[in-house]
């Protein structure tokens, strides 16, 4: 696979929480000068950046968004055989309005989804067998390679 053309669709989305500190903030800029080079370079066809919630309730009305996503990883991480833990997690919150508890889904700081034709077939960061791939190093493969690394590339249908 030539990695001056992104054959079958490729496209990326960066999640960010928008709650992030200023060098958080910066990586996230790097983050995305890099997946944009990569368009330029005709690696990827689209990429976009969509601000999250920092945690969200695991039931109830609201943030059905990030649940539907978070669902659409772990799927895509079970097909893997590669684990979304830490990066991640639930928690036991208590709300200071209400005094009431509940499980919460902490979203991480940056998270990429990697699209071909509509279907996912990769997010980063993940875990696997005590290793951990990183947003940056996702990229780097595909700077380097054009590709993905089979061994984690899972197609999930989102439609």
């Amino acid at each position: 696979m030539s990695s001056s053309t992104a054959p079958g669709g490729r496209r990326t989305t960066l999640f960010v929480r928008s709650d992030l500190p200023a060098p958080s903030q910066k990586r996230c800029t790097a983050i995305e000068r890099e997946l944009q080079e990569l368009v330029c370079r005709g690696v990827l066809d689209d990429t976009e950046t969509v601000e999250w919630e920092k945690r969200v309730p695991l039931q109830g009305p609201g943030n059905g968004t990030e649940r539907k996503l978070y669902n659409e990883f772990a799927d895509w991480a079970r097909e893997a055989g590669v684990c979304l833990a830490p990066f991640f997690d639930t928690r036991l919150c208590y709300s200071s309005t209400t005094g009431e508890k509940r499980r919460e889904l902490v979203m991480p700081a940056v998270c990429l989804a990697v699209y071909e034709d509509d279907e996912l077939v990769q997010v980063a960061p993940f875990a696997d067998a005590g290793r951990a791939e990183s947003v940056e190093e996702c990229i780097a493969e595909l700077a380097e390679t054009g590709t993905l690394p089979d061994t984690y590339s899972a197609t999930v249908s989102t439609v």
